[in-house]
């Protein structure tokens, strides 16, 4: 372990090292509430501007196939970049040792394959995620369809507290947790309220007092 961190923070892996001390910076903030996993999240699929001249729309469809090749739209960006990071540093420092590498500049050079490689063991590593992520996706699309639905309050909630109500629909019963979207507002049982929004990392949803 000591040799290990040794190797880790030589002047040869020290860019790997680096990047590897960041991301794990990140994953802390995460977890102590600063960000959360989508903050930096890409959409490989994003519309192409009609305007755009034909080459470089094609540019910009050959991009948009790369990024989807490795994942990047399928799985947060964050969690690849994670992977990716953790692969080039092992690589660099078996790579470095094994070759008994002492030139800085020859380090450098092993980056330029470290990359490539390290990006195809992430792709390989993150594919197992794809359909984890997208069941998850699924999931949030459901509950958002629920949104404009017309709910009954059977646990009181306010603003802060939160309370529980019943859907209706389509012969199909829906319990959901609930909050209001308004301080004003006092949601008692019995009640019929509107769903207005789901809030996906609290699992609840936005209601306010629904009148005919």
């Amino acid at each position: 372990m000591k040799e290990t961190l040794n190797a880790a923070f030589t002047i040869l892996n020290i860019i790997p090292t680096t990047l590897l001390i960041l991301i794990l910076i990140y994953w802390i903030t995460v977890i102590i509430g600063i960000f959360n996993v989508d903050s930096f999240d890409i959409d490989a699929d994003a519309d192409l501007d009609a305007d755009v001249d034909i080459n470089a729309g094609d540019s910009l469809i050959w991009l948009n196939s790369a990024l989807s090749f490795f994942n990047l739209g399928k799985i947060p960006l964050m969690i690849i970049l994670s992977f990716f990071i953790i692969v080039m540093w092992m690589i660099s420092l078996l790579a470095n040792y094994y070759l008994n590498n002492t030139s800085v500049i020859l380090s450098l050079v092993y980056l330029i394959p470290n990359i490539f490689v390290s990006a195809f063991v992430t792709k390989f590593l993150t594919t197992p995620l794809v359909s984890l992520f997208a069941k998850a996706e699924n999931v949030i699309q459901s509950n958002k369809s629920l949104t404009g639905k017309i709910c009954t309050v059977t646990l009181g909630a306010t603003h802060d507290k939160m309370g529980q109500a019943v859907i209706n629909d389509n012969g199909s019963t829906y319990v959901i947790n609930i909050i209001a979207t308004e301080e004003k507002y006092i949601l008692s049982k019995g009640d019929s309220c509107l769903v207005i929004d789901y809030i996906s990392d609290k699992k609840l949803y936005l209601i306010e007092p629904y009148k005919d």
